[in-house]
Formats: C-alpha cells, sequence, structure tokens
C-alpha cells in the first residue's frame, strides 16, 4: 500500500515497498534473519520461557525458504546459502534451549537447598 501511495504521489518507491518488483517469500528470509531473530535471542537469553517463539521463528522461516524454491526456482547455490543461514538460526535456537534446561536445573537445585 506504501509503495502504491509512493508512485501514485510520483516520488521514489521504498526497496522492499514495490510489490512489482519484491520477492516476497525471498525478502522474509531476511526479514526474519536480520529484523526478527536478534530481537527473539534477546528475548529468550532474558525470558527463557519465551523459547517456543524462537522454536516458532525457525519453523516460519524453513516455511518461507520452502515457498520461495517453489515460487522461485532458484540456483542451488542461492538455496544452499539460505539453508546454511537457517541451520546458525536453528543451532542457535538449540544453545538457548540447552540453556533453558541449565536455568531450570539450577532453580530446581536451589529449591531443593532452600526446603533442607
Amino acid at each position: 500500500m506504501q509503495g502504491d501511495e509512493e508512485k501514485r504521489l510520483g516520488i521514489p518507491v521504498g526497496m522492499m515497498n514495490d510489490r512489482d518488483k519484491i520477492n516476497r517469500s525471498g525478502s522474509e528470509h531476511g526479514f526474519i534473519s536480520f529484523l526478527v531473530s536478534p530481537l527473539i535471542f534477546g528475548a529468550v537469553g532474558c525470558f527463557p520461557v519465551m523459547h517456543p517463539l524462537a522454536l516458532q521463528m525457525t519453523t516460519n522461516m524453513t516455511e518461507w525458504r520452502n515457498y520461495w524454491v517453489q515460487q522461485s526456482s532458484p540456483n542451488p547455490e542461492d538455496v544452499k546459502k539460505r539453508d546454511d543461514d537457517i541451520k546458525k538460526i536453528q543451532d542457535r535456537v538449540e544453545e538457548l534451549r540447552d540453556r533453558k534446561g541449565s536455568l531450570q536445573t539450577i532453580r530446581t537445585a536451589k529449591t531443593l537447598n532452600l526446603n533442607m
């Protein structure tokens, strides 16, 4: 809508706002990689109970990747690059899960010590 209005006004259309030029499934990958994932990683680092959001993020990335492959028929090198990006984010999500488990173990141990 913003891009349509920019076209109507005859002003330059923002890079991500031109519906005639943007590949939405492709742009979602960048949006999640560069904006959403750092936010989610920070939130889950502070609030481990939010870990399911990180898992959902990786699922979304995979679904957008599959849609992009189906829609765009990219070359194998581009697909591998996306897959590598997704793998890095999945690995980070697993690290956060392991951290969440460690924190729960520490809390349980502290609770047991307090009750003695």
